[in-house]
């Protein structure tokens, strides 16, 4: 009976295991499109001079990364994983409008301008500063809390070998 609850307890941390690693690809989708962002839009000019065609790009870019942190978000709660700095930020109520924000960029719609975009964004600088400010913080936790969650498995697994 003892190598029967072996085998499960194995079959279950293998399973969990896999489903953190998939989360992680996730995450690294989304880091990938953070990264093109951030290239984007450090650059010399300020963004007064930047072109029509630029801009539009910049913001396809943002769209992308955006999108991809609410794949890695549903990932999270899937996995029923648990971080006191992710779940506050979690809490948040950004992140209902960051899933339909997501359901803009990735489904196909309509009109042109989706009120999606502002609905996350917002109307103003000052909302838009703070859903930048809030999707970096929440893409940074996340990383942390996924990579964290990663190492603690390995450990626990080469402990038990």
């Amino acid at each position: 009976m003892t190598d029967d609850h072996d085998a499960a307890d194995h079959d279950a941390t293998r399973k969990q295991f896999e489903a953190l690693l998939s989360l992680h690809k996730y995450f690294l989708n989304a880091d990938f499109q953070r990264d093109v962002f951030m290239k984007r839009v450090t650059r010399e000019r300020s963004p007064g001079e930047v072109d029509f065609v630029t801009a539009l790009d910049d913001q396809i870019a943002m769209s992308f990364w955006y999108a991809t942190v609410y794949i890695v978000i549903e990932g999270w709660r899937k996995a029923g994983l648990a971080d006191s700095d992710v779940d506050l930020l979690l809490s948040d109520d950004r992140v209902d409008r960051l899933r339909r924000f997501r359901n803009q960029v990735f489904h196909y719609q309509r009109e042109y301008d989706n009120p999606r975009l502002l609905e996350f964004l917002g109307t103003g600088d000052d909302d838009a500063q703070a859903a930048t400010q809030w999707i970096r913080r929440i893409h940074i936790a996340l990383g942390r809390s996924i990579r964290q969650a990663l190492q603690e498995m390995l450990d626990e697994q080469r402990a038990g070998a």
